[in-house]
């Protein structure tokens, strides 16, 4: 990505914010509904007393300690430093990397915790939706890279794979 690309596509989605009721904050509307959606299947498992509560916890947990330990390992600046613009939304510039996306591998793993808890194809698509919209926004508000996005879903989705089919 170039700096014009940045900012044309960050200056795209500020101006369909800037028409919006309460501007960026729609951006975190996805996010929300994902925590939300987790915590109430968390909680339908603890009402139920079902035994896969445990991993349902440890997994999303293991897949977002990996990516708080490989951020600054790789320490990519994130692109809104990078190029000297500011993203869509509220920031503060010299914030943490960029690599992998710490939303969009929290929501991956929250969208595979709740999926394992509640296999069908309403509960995967919903979920899988939710995540995808996380990604992109994560994207196109600025904040990251294409490339810390897809890692950061890679890297969700194999270690989700690996702690629910141990």
């Amino acid at each position: 990505m170039t700096k014009d690309q940045y900012t044309r596509m960050t200056q795209t989605v500020r101006r369909v914010c800037d028409r919006l009721p309460g501007g960026a904050a729609w951006l975190r509307v996805p996010t929300y509904c994902c925590a939300a959606a987790y915590l109430l299947s968390l909680l339908t498992l603890m009402l139920q007393r079902d035994a896969r509560l445990l991993r349902l916890l440890l997994v999303p947990a293991v897949c977002f300690l990996t990516v708080t330990v490989l951020r600054p390992l790789i320490g990519r600046q994130r692109p809104y430093d990078r190029y000297g613009a500011p993203p869509v939304g509220r920031y503060r510039p010299g914030k943490g990397k960029s690599m992998p996306s710490r939303h969009t591998a929290s929501a991956a793993a929250i969208a595979c915790a709740v999926i394992a808890a509640f296999p069908s194809v309403p509960c995967a698509a919903a979920m899988l939706l939710l995540c995808a919209m996380i990604a992109a926004l994560r994207v196109l508000s600025g904040q990251h890279y294409i490339s810390d996005v897809l890692a950061a879903l890679a890297l969700s989705f194999v270690l989700s794979a690996i702690g629910y089919l141990l």
